[in-house]
């Protein structure tokens, strides 16, 4: 249907049925408080909707999510997290912040309620609800841009004692009793009471063999007293409290789509089919890191993702074609870590998960309305005090619907994995209880685990007593929470007057306080692990990070090429391990300063775990303080002519106090006992403060670990004591060792902003004038046109945390969104037919809407401009000649366009899916936590295809001396251990030499051998040790990228990358996999024919090995994983370590042979343009004020004429009869429901779009004609449709998976109810 049908059909259909209308209305009159005082709904100009209790009965409205289903123009989706929201003419809060605001505003009695649970949970006693259209900013204030949601209560009743009671039950177990009780006290004081009762098992069904019964429950309770005293006719009195609780095991979400993905960059398929497949291995926080500490029995299942068994390059299939029972006993080792999986979730409202989610709430809302009538007008004042605390987390997937499994070292490690039978944290490992054997997950917040404070040194895996452990797990689990703990006071004074005449006014002001403390987390036992054995990858990471910052702090003022940034955190380094060695270090001599130097980066050296060990996200508190005057002026300028001129003043106030932890801060143990005896908590203060006994700084910030201070030669990871479960980390440590932090704590709140430069004050105003101007013309009795223009206002708010070197050119605060709004409507009944008649025609222009996008660790928001359109119609018709007969319908259509806006697409980050044209110069790499990035593709690609040419012409060198060692025999008999060591080592250095002049990693290693042979004193032997010691150190830089996986972005939407597969040590037996080289050089390879006869691995020159190319321009891939520098160490640790060897001038200088760029190799400019110390141009990543060479965080791409993530079309249709049986009367009631299909998000993805859905429901209500009870029979979603309301792709480190959102399946159930 096209654009033009549909809005034609909206607006002409609308007209015609509203043209011709006459006479007096006979049509029973329903009152509204659309304007603040009470009006007859046909007499508001304003798109409102308005139910009476009944007709929410009625209608089968008895949850937010059920408003979409009868009111054109709104719909409701459900999150993860809390209680879902509202949409209003495609306005909603899109915003991803603590301080954001919502787009449509819920109102109790006519005062905002702000963040509430009352989304999600059933009404009662209603008098009437209320949903007003359109921006309703100048008498609604805050937050009702897109439109209000006003929920009135039932009040006392003086007149008369009356009650009712209800119980009902349905589908699902679902059990629930209500009653409501009046009571008027007096003929001035009346009491009412309502109270209802909810218990449901859900329809979420959990496929663990382990599970509890409570998966998906409801168990809930709300209850309300109000209290009305008239002190006479003209002045009277309302208390109304109003509480909530429930404690319950809700399952938000309805399933996950995910068609696997070819790499673990891409996890799912972005815009691919809907199905329910696992997602990549390896692609998300829990599993990667667990690669990255070797912690994992095997890497890749078989046949996931593959078609057939065939291996087409696009799907993880290492071993396709191997014969495990033909290879022998290192096959079969492999294929025996492979796992079946039985129970992986393959359609809606299943779930295989390890423990229930943890869903409660709580919110208690308390309001005083006053009330005064005088001779010309009404003074009301009013009150309202809310508070509420909310909680809820959730888990992944068991061990019955994954095959990863950990590795057989580390289940043999009884300090990290708890077996069975055995004791670890004060547990007994006990084999039949999935989450009482294997690793342990750790994770504690202030809410589940009060007695575990974050900083102390307490949280997680390291809270006292293993308080912190959710369970021991036999392979990577995972889960996240969400908690918010809110109170706000709400005073409003108002005036609306009464005068005779032509003129009336309304004015009022209200007062705003909120307090809201909040925080979402994340948590993994991968990432556990690297708490507590931190990977060799990330720790040598840290420690060249941190030991560059401490050669900084000691640097001469004025020399070296340290950045001020990089100067003063070596000096908060510095003067934080002073501190812990109680302020004894002195540095008044140059021989004092060696020591010093060197005693930190020997502490530096014992790098182990990291703090904390899962995603912390907190805010603490966010304060807003809103005021705001208002008025509005009614016209009566003609007959049957009427002009309303509104203007509102609003201040918002809003501050914030926020901080996120992940892996923030290292820590230290002693060294074992082997190490200390190796000598390594020794330190060199001969070398000038350069050395300890660990490890050596070069003047050019490499680090040389020694071997001997190694879990083993090549690992990287310090070999001590290690961490400890469930033993708090001290605040400092002392000078010899011990456990602790290697600085003082996690990061203070605000220290993002306040390390910005310039520093940045996290308190804001947002301030603006709205208002509106209404004309309407009464064309007679019973039919009202209007035109309003009105202007809307909702504040900005800030970001979460984020590291401003990691995002460039992003502003830490959004502003606020404006909407300039214009509006066409026609409101008409015709008594002669019993027909109701309202149709509006509106456009919407936004400025700086919000818009939030998940990053990472983090969440940007960003500001768009915007044109909405859309028409609505509402008709309601009784018919005199049927009498019992009633018919509603309503139909809204939609259509909206983003203005010129480029942002950053989080599941495309260099806009490969999107076909960008820059997309081919770069490549999506995961860094250690999962979290996606970019890598220059040729510079990349240079520095890898020297890291791969070095190391597999060393690997050939050192194998074929040692072959040739196997005949030197010594005097025994036996290999000469001494002799073939020496062998290899002169075969290493040999290729090294000659790979100097064309590879510039070569180059640079040979170049820090021949440094440290010069500053080690001694004879030759001693120097060549020392050397080679330096070698092989040096070398593990090239581990900071990860040869499992190589892959190159899918190209399109709904494709698959393409990928191969290089693990050539690690695996049982010397067994090597590899689908990515020629196999000349893995003839270890476990599968005969899958390596390809060409190198399938990207550089932009040759590399060759042997004559035999093992890079070059034909190939395509480049691997997956690669290690980031943090924080200050970010330009120069990770892969940033490698970029610098590339572009030192000293290397560049011994690679004569060079090719890459005409001989340049990397090529860098000079200059500091902005006069921080800094040379621009030798950027690794991306700044805010120069293109990083190496790494960046994302490419912008074009929404520009994009549509709203929000159907165009919905149609509802209901009918009903009342008909009389005997003493009973009996009303069946139809209603159908339609909605078309949407964008998932602003970027248009058509193969991601949420399909259309439609819904029939039923209802059946028998009374007697002369009795007091009634029984009810219902039916819902009559057809068992899967209607899916909502989809969300989530975010890399959870593998771009699609979580779904889905209304309930087909259910039945009965009521019956007595009035007394």
């Amino acid at each position: 249907m096209s654009k033009f049908f549909k809005t034609s059909l909206a607006v002409v259909g609308s007209i015609f049925m509203v043209s011709s209308m006459y006479a007096q209305a006979t049509i029973e009159e329903v009152i509204v408080t659309a304007q603040r005082t009470e009006q007859s709904l046909q007499d508001v100009p304003i798109a409102v909707s308005a139910f009476t209790d009944e007709v929410l009965a009625d209608r089968q409205i008895e949850y937010a999510s059920d408003i979409q289903l009868q009111v054109p123009g709104v719909a409701f989706t459900a999150t993860q997290f809390g209680a879902g929201g509202f949409s209003i003419r495609g306005i909603t809060n899109l915003a991803t912040a603590a301080s954001a605001d919502a787009g449509v505003e819920i109102h109790l009695n006519g005062l905002p309620l702000g963040l509430t649970s009352v989304s999600e949970i059933q009404y009662l006693d209603m008098a009437r609800l209320e949903v007003l259209r359109g921006p309703q900013g100048t008498l609604f204030g805050r937050n009702a841009t897109g439109g209000v949601i006003n929920l009135i209560t039932a009040k006392p009743d003086l007149d008369e004692f009356y009650g009712s009671a209800d119980i009902k039950y349905g589908q699902d177990n679902e059990k629930m009793v209500t009653m409501m009780l009046n009571v008027p006290v007096t003929d001035q004081l009346g009491l009412r009471f309502a109270f209802s009762n909810l218990e449901k098992d859900g329809v979420h069904q959990n496929m663990y063999s382990e599970a509890t019964d409570d998966f998906d429950n409801r168990d809930g309770y709300q209850w309300r007293a109000t209290l009305a005293y008239e002190f006479d006719d003209t002045m009277r009195i309302t208390a109304v409290h109003n509480a909530y609780d429930e404690e319950s095991a809700r399952n938000q979400v309805s399933g996950v789509w995910c068609e696997t993905g070819g790499s673990l960059t891409q996890g799912c398929v972005v815009g691919g089919n809907q199905v329910f497949q696992q997602i990549s291995p390896m692609s998300n926080g829990s599993t990667l890191p667990s690669l990255l500490g070797g912690n994992l029995g095997f890497y890749f299942p078989g046949q996931l993702g593959c078609a057939d068994g065939a291996n087409t390059g696009k799907c993880y299939n290492p071993l396709s074609g191997f014969n495990a029972a033909a290879a022998g006993a290192t096959a079969n080792a492999l294929y025996a870590a492979l796992v079946d999986v039985p129970n992986i979730p393959n359609e809606f409202f299943k779930a295989n998960v390890w423990r229930s989610p943890r869903h409660e709430a709580q919110e208690s809302t308390s309001q005083l309305l006053f009330e005064k009538d005088f001779d010309q007008g009404q003074l009301t004042v009013s009150a309202n005090v809310k508070k509420r605390v909310f909680y809820r987390d959730t888990s992944s997937l068991s061990y019955e619907a994954s095959s990863m499994r950990w590795s057989a070292a580390l289940q043999g490690n009884s300090a990290l994995f708890l077996a069975n039978g055995a004791t670890l944290g004060g547990v007994t490992g006990d084999s039949t209880k999935g989450t009482q054997l294997g690793v342990p997950l750790g994770y504690t917040n202030h809410y589940a685990t009060p007695e575990c404070d974050l900083d102390a040194g307490q949280a997680g895996i390291f809270c006292a007593n293993g308080q912190g452990v959710r369970g021991y797990h036999r392979l990577p689990v995972s889960g996240d929470a969400s908690f918010s703990n809110s109170r706000s006071n709400t005073y409003e004074v108002k005036y609306a007057s009464d005068l005779d005449g032509i003129f009336n006014f309304l004015v009022g002001g209200i007062s705003i306080s909120n307090e809201a403390n909040s925080f979402y987390d994340v948590y993994a036992s991968g990432i556990t692990m690297n708490g507590l054995q931190l990977p060799g990858t990330i720790a040598g990471s840290y420690r060249g990070g941190f030991a560059t910052l401490v050669g900084c702090a000691f640097q001469a003022a004025g020399t070296g090429d340290c950045t001020p940034l990089q100067t003063g955190t070596g000096n908060v380094i510095v003067g934080g391990l002073a501190a812990a060695s109680g302020g004894a270090l002195s540095v008044d001599t140059a021989q004092n300063q060696a020591v010093a130097r060197a005693q930190m980066l020997q502490r530096i050296a014992r790098i182990d775990g990291v703090y904390t060990e899962y995603f912390h996200n907190e805010t603490a508190p966010f304060l807003l303080d809103a005021e705001a005057i208002f008025t509005e002026f009614y016209f009566n300028v003609a007959d049957r002519h009427k002009l309303t001129l509104g203007l509102r003043y609003t201040q918002d106030r809003k501050e914030v106090r926020t901080r996120a932890t992940f892996y923030d801060t290292p820590l230290v143990s002693n060294w074992s006992a082997a190490a200390i005896a190796a000598g390594c908590s020794g330190i060199n203060p001969a070398l000038g403060g350069t050395d300890s006994t660990a490890f050596t700084l070069s003047a050019d910030g490499d680090v040389t670990f020694e071997t001997a201070c190694q879990t083993s030669a090549t690992s990287g990871m310090a070999n001590t004591v290690g961490q400890q479960i469930g033993t708090s980390i001290p605040l400092g440590n002392s000078n010899t060792g011990g456990q602790g932090y290697l600085l003082t704590g996690v990061d203070d709140f605000n220290a993002d902003y306040a390390s910005a430069v310039p520093a940045i004050v996290p308190v804001k105003e947002f301030s603006n004038t709205t208002g509106r101007l209404v004309w309407d013309f009464a064309i007679d009795d019973d039919t009202l046109m209007y035109i309003s223009y009105s202007k809307g206002f909702k504040g900005g708010g800030f970001n979460p945390p984020f590291n401003a070197a990691q995002f460039p050119n992003t502003p830490f605060a959004f502003e606020s969104t404006e909407v300039k709004a214009l509006e066409l409507g026609i409101k008409a009944t015709v008594p002669e037919v019993g027909l109701v008649a309202n149709a509006s025609f509106y456009y919407n222009d936004f400025e700086n809407f919000h818009l939030g996008s998940i990053r990472n660790e983090t969440a940007i928001n960003y500001g768009i401009p915007l044109e909405s359109m859309g028409a609505e119609l509402e008709l309601y018709l009784t018919p005199p000649d049927v009498p019992g007969l009633s018919f509603n319908m309503q139909l809204s259509y939609y259509d909206s366009e983003i203005g010129d806006t480029s942002i950053v697409n989080p599941h495309d980050l260099g806009g490969h899916y999107n076909g960008l044209a820059s997309a081919s110069n770069w490549h999506v790499m995961k860094s250690a936590t999962a979290n996606s990035f970019l890598a220059h593709k040729d510079n990349l690609g240079h520095i890898y295809g020297n890291v791969l040419q070095y190391q597999l012409a060393t690997a050939g060198a050192a194998a074929a001396a040692a072959a040739a060692n196997t005949a030197d025999l010594n005097s025994s008999g036996a290999v000469d251990a001494a002799d073939a060591a020496i062998a290899g080592n002169t075969a290493l250095n040999s290729t090294i030499t000659a790979l100097v002049s064309t590879n510039a990693f070569a180059a640079s290693i040979a170049g820090v051998m021949a440094a440290t042979s010069a500053a080690t004193s001694g004879s030759a032997a001693v120097k060549a040790a020392a050397a080679d010691a330096a070698r092989d150190a040096t070398a593990q830089a090239g581990v900071l990228m990860v040869p499992a996986e190589m892959s190159a972005a899918a190209t399109s939407y709904g494709t698959k990358s393409d990928v191969c597969h290089f693990v050539p040590t690690g695996l049982p037996g010397g067994a090597q996999i590899n689908t990515c080289i020629p196999t000349a050089l893995t003839p270890g390879n476990v599968v005969a024919g899958s390596a390809p006869t060409a190198s399938l691995i990207y550089s932009p020159t040759v590399k060759q090995v042997g004559g035999v190319t093992v890079a070059g321009p034909d190939g395509t891939l480049l691997p997956s994983i690669g290690i980031l520098g943090s924080g200050a160490a970010l330009q120069t640790g990770g892969i940033c370590l490698l970029y610098g060897m590339h572009i030192n001038p000293a290397v560049k200088a011994a690679v004569t042979g060079e090719t890459y760029n005409g001989g340049n190799g990397i090529v860098v400019g000079a200059g500091d343009p902005d006069g921080d110390g800094t040379n621009e141009a030798d950027t690794c990543y991306n700044t805010a004020t120069t293109n990083g060479l190496l790494v960046n965080s994302g490419l912008e791409q074009s929404i520009k004429g994009n549509p709203m993530p929000f159907s165009d079309i919905s149609l509802s249709l209901g009918i009903a009869y009342t008909f009389q049986t005997d003493n009973l009367e009996v009303t069946p009631r139809l209603d159908y429901y339609y909605r078309g299909d949407a964008p998932q998000n602003v970027f248009n993805i058509q193969q991601n779009k949420v399909p259309a859905w439609d819904e029939i429901n039923f209802r059946l209500n028998i009374v007697p004609t002369d009795g007091n009870w009634r029984i009810v029979f219902y039916g819902q979603n009559l057809t068992d449709e899967r209607n899916v309301t909502a989809t969300g792709i989530t975010n890399s480190s959870t593998s771009h998976t699609n979580t779904v959102f889905v209304r309930e399946p087909r259910s039945f159930g009965f009521q019956f109810g007595i009035d007394f």
